[in-house]
């Protein structure tokens, strides 16, 4: 797959799990420490996968979801300034 093809499919799947995160919680918030903080949860568990792949076997899978979903909230977090 060539870098275009990839970020064709991340876009896309991040915009997927940008509409499931909408579903889920359509009410986000507006002040930006709040919603600064969803993201950074995500970016949180992204640590957490990536030390689990690196020392715990941990799946690639498990990180490449947590790297979606921090990326869905960034999104969110601009779409709300």
């Amino acid at each position: 797959m060539n870098y275009e093809e990839k970020i064709d499919k991340y876009v896309t799947e991040i915009c997927s799990e940008l509409e499931a995160a909408r579903k889920k919680h359509p009410e986000f918030p507006h002040d930006v420490i709040h919603a600064v903080s969803i993201m950074a949860e995500e970016a949180g568990e992204s640590v957490q996968a990536a030390n689990n792949c690196m020392w715990e076997h941990g799946k690639v899978s498990d990180l490449k979801t947590e790297l979606e979903q921090t990326a869905a909230m960034c999104i969110r977090c601009l779409i709300n300034l």
